[in-house]
């Protein structure tokens, strides 16, 4: 008897957190909702959810990036509306 399969799907949204043991710190490395899925708050779903997961590992702060040109800012307001405070920071890379 055979079983039929049902195509795979792609998922709209996803997180990855970057943590591989309890730590005061959490951080989200992270965050994407496919264009066709976004304005439906799945995002903050997927923050609201990590932020919970992390929580109960023991962080007590959690740290989430993105960009800081015109394409990110939907994301930059997203993180405020959750709470999150923007640093002044400056990263560096070097190619090796």
């Amino acid at each position: 008897m055979s079983r039929s399969r049902r195509p795979a799907t792609r998922s709209p949204a996803t997180w990855r957190g970057a943590s591989t043991r309890p730590a005061a710190n959490g951080t989200i490395s992270h965050l994407a909702v496919d264009g066709e899925h976004r304005r439906h708050h799945l995002g903050t779903a997927l923050c609201e959810h990590a932020f919970a997961e992390m929580r109960a590992a023991g962080a007590q702060v959690v740290e989430i990036g993105t960009g800081n040109d015109p394409f990110h800012a939907p994301a930059r307001a997203l993180y405020e509306r959750l709470g999150c405070t923007q640093l002044p920071i400056a990263v560096y890379y070097r190619q090796l």
